[in-house]
């Protein structure tokens, strides 16, 4: 580091930082050479190798030590060939289904796909016709825009009310009119980028409104394991027979575990006439999921519980860190403080900056590779996202170096 960021901090600021002790997350790993899209493609999207990536939403710590043991166990293992889901990872599933959500499912409601973003794309294919809407709530996760583009659907907005304190709704009254043009809704559960957990009341208002207009309910649930205290995610399918029957649930160990190079994930589709037409459409579309994700899956779902817990205690801490740095120490940066994942959610319109200035600023003056809000879509206009899953003087750094741009002018 060029410095100590911690000479950047207001004085008394050092309370803020929660648990202090050492901690396995606080190692950092060089990630280049090893593929990383984060860490390779910065000089490429910033203009400079210097920038310090905390944009791509995957954690710079290491997979849990049971994951990187079962992977070890099965490359030596000298065949690779087409492989399916064993008895043990479809029972892994439903274990930790009913054991984090008292979610009663049975073998044929789980899937497993090679990812969250194809089983989307396969059950819009599959459940809309093309030129029909597809509602989804930004801003949002980019790929709910493309992917229904690129399958000849019209994306149908129904934007999230942000409120004076930066909390962020959604609007019932506009979903319900936009619901009457459109077949499907896209829901992201937690929500990427603002960090909500929706609560059951929220989602119960949302069922109503596809019930009466009849629209099948694709749930992003990717996020639904990193919940920081006081929320708690409700799978949406498993809030009420109305919902089951409509509701694509679409979860994997991808972001939890730090697994997401493996592109695995698991469909949960509990109507067994809309699994059918999920599954009808899913083998024109993708192949079989990866063989070393299903084994990753399955260890991550049956041992890792106490490393979980370790890791959710360690971004608790970091998600605080920045939001109460950028509160004392950054004028015109307002950062909410999300309910889950790892991803902040930075109001940034007191800089008085538009999109490209912004970026601009955080890049090449920061030194700081951030998600743009207006790639979000609706509402993202004047954000930028901050990824905080890293050791935390990777974090420290990050964030002494948007201080000192702005101490700059």
């Amino acid at each position: 580091m060029e410095n100590d960021p911690r000479e950047l901090y207001p004085a008394g600021f050092h309370r803020y930082y929660g648990p202090m002790k050492k901690s396995l997350f606080d190692e950092i790993i060089d990630r280049r050479g090893s593929g990383s899209i984060k860490w390779e493609l910065t000089e490429k999207l910033y203009g400079s190798s210097d920038v310090l990536p905390m944009w791509v939403a995957d954690m710079d710590f290491p997979a849990p030590g049971p994951v990187i043991r079962a992977l070890t166990e099965r490359v030596e293992h000298p065949v690779y060939g087409y492989t399916g889901a064993d008895d043990a990872t479809v029972n892994a599933v439903l274990s930790r289904m009913r054991r984090l959500y008292n979610w009663p499912l049975v073998e044929n409601d789980v899937i497993f796909t090679p990812g969250v973003v194809p089983a989307v794309t396969v059950a819009v294919r599959a459940c809309t016709e093309p030129g029909d809407g597809v509602l989804v709530m930004p801003p949002v996760y980019p790929p709910f825009f493309s992917l229904v583009r690129e399958e000849g659907r019209r994306v149908v907005e129904s934007p999230l009310r942000c409120t004076e304190d930066g909390r962020w709704e959604i609007d019932y009254e506009d979903l319900e009119n936009k619901a009457r043009d459109a077949k499907m809704l896209l829901l992201c559960s937690p929500h990427n980028p603002v960090g909500r957990v929706w609560t059951r009341e929220e989602l119960e208002s949302l069922v109503q409104i596809a019930s009466r207009y009849e629209l099948t309910l694709v749930s992003d649930e990717i996020h639904g394991e990193i919940v920081y205290p006081e929320n708690q995610h409700t799978p949406l399918a498993s809030l009420s027979e109305e919902a089951r029957q409509r509701t694509i649930s679409c979860i994997a160990a991808s972001k939890t575990f730090n697994v997401a190079g493996l592109a695995t994930s698991v469909t949960i589709i509990e109507d067994p006439a809309l699994r059918r037409t999920f599954t009808k459409s899913l083998g024109s579309i993708t192949g079989h999921p990866n063989l070393f994700g299903l084994c990753a899956l399955r260890a991550a779902f049956t041992d890792c519980d106490e490393w979980l817990a370790e890791l959710v205690e360690y971004l608790d801490a970091n998600r605080r860190l920045t939001a109460d740095f950028l509160a004392a120490g950054c004028p015109g940066i307002r950062a909410n403080l999300p309910e889950a994942g790892f991803l902040s959610w930075l109001d940034c319109r007191e800089m008085e900056m538009d999109d490209s200035e912004l970026a601009r600023f955080f890049a090449r003056e920061a030194r700081v590779g951030l998600n743009s809000g207006a790639s979000f879509g609706t509402g993202g206009s004047g954000f930028m996202r901050l990824n905080f899953a890293a050791p935390r003087t990777l974090l420290e750094e990050g964030l002494g170096r948007i201080k000192e741009a702005l101490s700059r002018g």
